[in-house]
């Protein structure tokens, strides 16, 4: 297989994912955030069947870059709310609370570890620990999404839950950001890495006020699209030359967008079709870029976090331990754009733990949210409706009379 091919096979499963499966985790095919396609990627991979290799992913790098960018520009206008509304302030700092104390946790865990499981990669040391502790802090909202859509569940545990996984994003994109700026990989490094830090963050909150002016008082699909599409290449571009974490900044982008713009409904109305169609290609990059011999750093990590989040769910039975570990898109982008940033041992590493995690917590996170939300009588399953017959000549004339 050429380049050619491969792109015309994403474009192919872009189309799929934004056309014919969107909404699929709302509609209950497949698992909540899609990780199967992970494994099919690392079926057709070199590892497995070899039809796709990683050469031809590095070809088309820089269409990876502007992809993972977008996903992360969606997440940002979608932060912080819910089919429900806008997430208060309360349960947003929860979510970050969560976030932080599990991925602090996991990174300082491997951080004192990482001489004794993978000495070979003391060298990136901190970075190995910020960028697994970002990857392992994030729950997707989609399983939210999903138990509600499925099993029709409502009530306040379930929304708390839905309201956490919607305010934690922000924890994961913060450490990422720590992690690029110490990696001292960009043109401003001589500044020092919180400089760095504070330009990336900057930087996407500028793009994002920008692009609010641009769109002006009314809103045009058309114009906003325009504007959208330039501004976000435009952060792109500047980011890949200057060495910024370009995630970071598309994701601050999307967040002024969240907070400041008139057009937010519009704007997220506008973008959720996207999100498959971005999502599912990458999902298959991951997989074909996997490499099986990190399995013992993965165990490690998912049994740290494991060890974290049940001591805080005790009360309720344990459940909502693993309920909170169903990672997603984000966690797999962390992980794609640490092998694509960090290329080599480090970057392999980072993203064959990011996709433990997410099939870990496929595994144990909807059974269990299942399981919990039944104990706390919030869960219905669905019945099918019956259609009404219609109502024969007969029996209508006899009501007449």
């Amino acid at each position: 297989m050429n380049s050619l091919l491969l792109l015309m096979g994403l474009l192919l499963v872009a189309y799929l994912g934004s056309f014919l499966v969107s909404g699929r985790s709302v509609r209950g095919v497949g698992l909540p955030s899609s990780v199967e396609w992970v494994v099919l990627g690392f079926v057709v991979g070199p590892h497995a069947m070899g039809v796709v290799n990683r050469s031809l992913v590095d070809a088309v790098e820089p269409i990876i870059v502007v992809a993972l960018s977008w996903l992360l520009l969606v997440d940002g206008v979608h932060y912080a709310s819910t089919q429900r509304g806008r997430v208060p302030l309360r349960r947003v700092a929860a979510g970050v609370v969560w976030a932080g104390v599990s991925g602090g946790a996991v990174a300082t865990a491997l951080y004192y570890a990482l001489p004794r499981i993978a000495p070979e990669l003391m060298k990136d040391r901190l970075i190995l620990a910020l960028a697994l502790g970002a990857a392992s802090s994030e729950t997707t909202n989609h399983v939210m999404r999903w138990v509600r859509e499925r099993y029709n569940a409502e009530g306040p545990l379930v929304d708390l839950l839905e309201d956490i996984a919607a305010g934690d994003h922000i924890v994961p994109v913060g450490m990422l950001v720590a992690a690029g700026a110490i990696a001292g990989r960009s043109k401003a490094a001589w500044l020092g890495p919180p400089a760095v830090a504070g330009i990336t963050v900057g930087f996407g909150m500028l793009l994002g006020l920008l692009c609010v002016l641009l769109l002006g008082r009314d809103f045009r699909l058309r114009e906003s699209w325009g504007t959208l599409l330039g501004i976000s290449l435009l952060g792109i571009g500047v980011s890949a030359q200057v060495g910024l974490t370009y995630l970071a900044v598309l994701f601050f982008m999307g967040l002024v967008i969240a907070l400041v713009s008139r057009h937010v409904g519009e704007m997220r109305a506008m973008l959720a079709p996207t999100e498959r169609g971005a999502l599912l290609p990458m999902l298959i990059l991951c997989g074909v870029r996997l490499e099986p011999g990190n399995l013992k750093h993965t165990m490690f990590v998912l049994g740290r976090l494991l060890a974290v989040v049940r001591p805080i769910a005790r009360p309720a039975g344990g459940l909502l331990a693993t309920c909170m570990l169903s990672s997603g898109s984000l966690t797999m982008c962390i992980g794609l754009t640490c092998a694509l940033g960090f290329p080599g041992p480090t970057g392999d590493t980072i993203l064959a733990v990011a996709a433990g995690l997410c099939i870990a917590g496929e595994l144990l996170g909807p059974p269990s949210l299942r399981a919990a939300l039944r104990r706390a009588g919030e869960l219905h399953e669905a019945k099918p409706e019956v259609a009404k017959e219609p109502e024969t000549t007969e029996h209508a004339s006899g009501e007449s009379a």
